[in-house]
């Protein structure tokens, strides 16, 4: 994971029913009184990567062992990680820093997670005869993807490569200053992370070279994360065909994206978590998420818990959802018949959390 002196910063909220509203009315002001925040698209460029990515050859040779998320492969694997940075193809980030307008590229921070031999020098991934499922992460507003380290380390553990995403103006390091309203932009940061992910699984010097399974691509967010997977699985204006599945961490369908969410054809399995007394993203904005899905879809109520420490704290919440997002992911994507039976076992604590399902 990401080095743990890293900052963890926190804020106070407001709701995000008024959070929402207030996206509304920053949105429209935005358009009477100029624009301060400006994306321009540039073409012809490709996608960079930082000077920390490895260019070790991958070994291509495959290996006997039982696939990750298999119970024969229970105590057999540990995880690796490594850090890059990616350059969107064809995009300028324009912000005003101290009253002067700074242009520079768009940059997303990447953490990658994937998951090696236990008895392996952590270095060399898992690379067996089944590819494994890509599961992307976006972090809620002000948090950087590190912060979720149990949950994204419980996912990595299950078989799966994760990907972390820092988005350009979400964090407190970004330049001039976190814009929330950037989040209109962030479902194509997610796609452009998809099709990064598809280069280096198709590069024999990148340590994912042949590890994915690209037909098992997972959208996953918490809060403005959530939002923003959302809008890249089932609104209009940001729907991505190359996402197999979601899951919605305290999230809602934000007003602010221009188009529709959950028309015709956008059927693709759903996951929604939320804690009953988040006083950030209140229990009916994730209702109406699952009102109006189209099944298979699954409803998990972390009963008592807040909008963020289920996903970001090693505790009995976040037991619960790691355990629900596995059996979800290796249920409706991987079509294990016996994990999707699992999800009622998983979901149905007393005291901790009811799992609501239209399977």
């Amino acid at each position: 994971m990401a080095p743990q002196n890293s900052t963890q910063s926190q804020r106070t909220k407001l709701p995000r029913s008024l959070r929402l509203m207030r996206s509304l009315i920053i949105f429209f002001a935005i358009l009477s009184v100029g624009i301060i925040l400006i994306v321009e698209f540039v073409p012809g460029q490709s996608p960079v990567k930082s000077d920390t990515t490895t260019t070790t050859k991958a070994p291509v040779t495959t290996t006997t062992v039982p696939p990750p998320w298999s119970s024969a492969a229970k105590g057999l694997y540990s995880y690796a990680s490594y850090q890059t940075t990616l350059t969107e193809p064809g995009t300028n980030l324009c912000v005003h820093i101290n009253g002067v307008l700074s242009c520079g590229p768009r940059q997303l921070g990447l953490g990658v997670y994937y998951p090696v031999l236990a008895s392996d020098s952590n270095s060399v991934p898992y690379r067996g005869s089944n590819e494994l499922p890509l599961v992307l992460f976006a972090p809620g507003y002000y948090e950087y993807y590190w912060d979720y380290a149990p949950l994204l380390q419980s996912l990595v553990s299950a078989g799966y490569v994760v990907i972390g995403i820092n988005f350009p103006l979400n964090d407190p390091s970004s330049p001039g200053g976190a814009n929330e309203n950037d989040i209109l932009n962030q479902p194509k940061d997610m796609s452009s992370v998809i099709s990064w992910a598809i280069g280096e699984n198709n590069s024999p010097t990148s340590k994912l070279f042949g590890l994915m399974n690209l037909k098992d691509i997972v959208a996953t967010g918490q809060s403005d994360g959530g939002d923003t997977a959302l809008a890249l699985s089932y609104n209009t204006c940001c729907t991505d065909a190359r996402v197999a599945a979601a899951v919605i961490y305290s999230g809602a369908e934000l007003a602010t994206f221009p188009g529709v969410y959950f028309s015709a054809g956008q059927d693709i399995p759903l996951l929604v978590a939320q804690g009953t007394n988040d006083t950030i993203n209140p229990q009916a904005l994730s209702q109406q998420i699952y009102a109006l899905a189209p099944a298979p879809k699954f409803y998990l109520s972390l009963l008592g818990e807040d909008h963020l420490s289920a996903y970001t704290e090693p505790n009995s919440y976040e037991q619960v959802v790691a355990a629900v997002t596995v059996d979800f992911i290796d249920g409706y994507v991987l079509h294990e018949n016996a994990s999707a039976l699992q999800m009622t076992t998983d979901g149905n604590h007393s005291g901790i959390s009811t799992l609501t399902s239209d399977p």
